[in-house]
């Protein structure tokens, strides 16, 4: 018996997003220009990262929203109003980024569980 889904296009929109891997794409042109592939890869979440935050808000998973105030823009915020000193400025900014790269890792590794099946509201459903 094969289960069927529910169609969620903000769903399918964030699998998108996610599927994209651009590290195998890019190696051949790394070799030539490392700094343009590193800034294509910084335009690339630039862009991304609003849009998979918007997905966010609008599947109404806050507590992603809310992991992802505290782990990554409060590090910045810190780095940016409390310090003065150019290296812990830099500090607070890289942790920023180690965990926004764990942030995405745990998104990509969870989000496809977010699927509803059509017997959810069923009576005698074992769907939690």
């Amino acid at each position: 018996m094969a289960l069927n889904f529910k169609q969620n296009s903000n769903l399918e929109k964030l699998g998108r997003v996610m599927g994209v891997d651009l590290s195998s794409r890019t190696p051949s042109i790394a070799y030539i220009n490392m700094d343009g592939v590193s800034r294509l890869w910084v335009l690339t979440s630039i862009i991304s990262t609003p849009y998979i935050l918007w997905l966010l808000f609008k599947l109404k998973k806050y507590g992603w929203l809310i992991s992802f105030s505290i782990f990554v823009v409060t590090p910045v915020l810190l780095g940016y109003f409390l310090t003065q000193n150019t290296t812990i400025s830099l500090l607070f900014k890289g942790i920023a980024l180690i965990n926004w790269a764990v942030f995405l890792f745990l998104l990509r590794s969870s989000y496809r569980d977010w699927e509803e099946p059509y017997f959810k509201n069923t009576p005698g459903s074992d769907f939690k």
